[in-house]
């Protein structure tokens, strides 16, 4: 049995009044979310047929190739429904297609637009085209996407130190000159990548200059007297 007794000690204040409270979610429109679940995964993917497109685009120099889009949302839903298996109850899976970064070439941001300056080695017969294509070729097989993560960073001074490896002893040095002329030279020696992004190099022949030697006047420097 519950027996009750009344209390008269206590004290009651009036707290505030007249209070306003709004309060607003706005998701975006590629987003569906169940209001039930406990965590939301985010999935970035990147499939091999986009890659593969993607590549393919970004290295072709005939204008032939036109620009891949990137699988929706729904479309990778469907592709990779069977990971709804393997999650929680509790738990919902987002869906978000990976999104590439092209650096260097005509094809990526004005910004990030830049020429290989290549000094070859005077004791090795060599013509200008061939040390362009071999640059080319390296350069490309370096950006692989195998080789790459969401978010990476670029560093040149890795690019470069791979270029000398690969190239020797073909070349004598090498550097990276912004096209921009607002851009100052050291301006791209590192790349930073958002978190949904994967660096790709989009760099041509075109982009390839064979000069005698690294001077100021070759990186865009000022020579002060």
């Amino acid at each position: 049995a519950y027996v009750l007794n009344e209390v008269f000690d206590y004290t009651a204040k009036v707290g505030r009044q007249d209070l306003y409270f709004q309060y607003r979610h706005n998701s975006p429109n590629y987003r569906r979310i169940d209001p039930s679940p406990n965590n939301i995964i985010d999935l970035y993917l990147l499939t091999k047929q986009y890659s593969t497109d993607y590549t393919a685009w970004i290295q072709d120099t005939t204008g032939v190739v036109a620009e891949p889009t990137a699988p929706t949302v729904d479309a990778l839903s469907t592709e990779f429904s069977t990971l709804e298996n393997y999650k929680n109850l509790t738990d919902t899976i987002i869906y978000n297609p990976a999104k590439f970064k092209p650096i260097f070439g005509a094809k990526a941001p004005t910004s990030l637009q830049a020429t290989f300056k290549v000094v070859k080695n005077a004791s090795i017969i060599v013509s200008d085209n061939d040390v362009k294509t071999r640059v080319i070729d390296a350069i490309n097989s370096y950006f692989d996407v195998a080789n790459w993560d969401f978010g990476e960073t670029f560093y040149f001074s890795e690019l470069s130190a791979y270029l000398h490896s690969v190239l020797a002893p073909n070349i004598a040095s090498i550097t990276i000159v912004p096209s921009s002329e607002s851009s100052t030279f050291g301006s791209l020696l590192q790349i930073n990548a958002n978190y949904n992004e994967i660096i790709v190099s989009a760099a041509t022949v075109d982009n390839v200059q064979i000069i005698s030697a690294i001077t100021a006047a070759q990186i865009n420097q000022t020579v002060l007297a």
